[in-house]
């Protein structure tokens, strides 16, 4: 149960609302995360804000939280929550490390989790734009808008995917801006970036991820 519920958590973290795309809109269907990848850059460091809304089966208000993301090339994404209430996440492909406000600290290694070894592995892909990892486990539909503005959507291509996921939308232009996705219970998580900069790790920062 500990690893399902850290399972569910990392999904949480990729997940915004979608905006309606323009009809003049160009769809794209031959290899379209190849033209994504040209579209998209690869900054070894990207940092900003999140707002995250959370709709559950079976609740009538959907959950809202917000906070600081830092997301690291090879290393990681550092997940700091704010409201409601003060919470730090740390994903690496190797472990997942929660913190709270308490000084609590948790972690549960992905190498005894093949399933959470997976969903650390897409959610790094998700936030970096690997393209490679996301052709390998998803269908594609990419629509395109102007010189730099993409919509994408993905279908599992893998039934033991298809068991956490069943659709994730993204849109973005050179970073990802919006993702949507909805899990096989129903649930819906939409999270939307805001105020991204590029500015290197601090030696402090840098530790998060050892």
């Amino acid at each position: 149960m500990k690893a399902r519920r850290h399972l569910l958590c990392a999904w949480a973290l990729i997940t915004a609302s979608a905006a309606t795309w323009p009809l003049h809109a160009q769809t794209v269907s031959t290899d379209p995360l190849a033209e994504l990848g040209r579209r998209l850059t690869a900054p070894p460091v990207l940092r900003g804000e999140f707002e995250q809304t959370k709709t559950l089966k079976g609740f009538k208000r959907p959950l809202v939280s917000r906070g600081a993301f830092v997301m690291a090339r090879g290393r990681g994404v550092h997940w700091a929550t704010r409201e409601p209430f003060a919470s730090t996440i740390v994903v690496t492909r190797d472990r997942i490390r929660t913190l709270d406000a308490s000084g609590g600290n948790n972690t549960v290694e992905t190498r005894q989790e093949p399933g959470l070894r997976m969903v650390n592995d897409l959610l790094l892909a998700l936030l970096a734009g690997d393209i490679k990892a996301l052709a390998s486990r998803f269908q594609a539909e990419l629509v395109l808008d102007g010189a730099r503005g993409w919509r994408l959507n993905l279908l599992p291509r893998e039934a033991s995917l298809g068991r956490f996921v069943t659709r994730i939308e993204l849109q973005g232009d050179e970073h990802v801006r919006q993702v949507r996705w909805t899990e096989a219970s129903g649930d819906e998580t939409r999270l939307q970036f805001s105020k991204h900069s590029l500015t290197p790790l601090s030696p402090a920062e840098t530790a998060w991820f050892d």
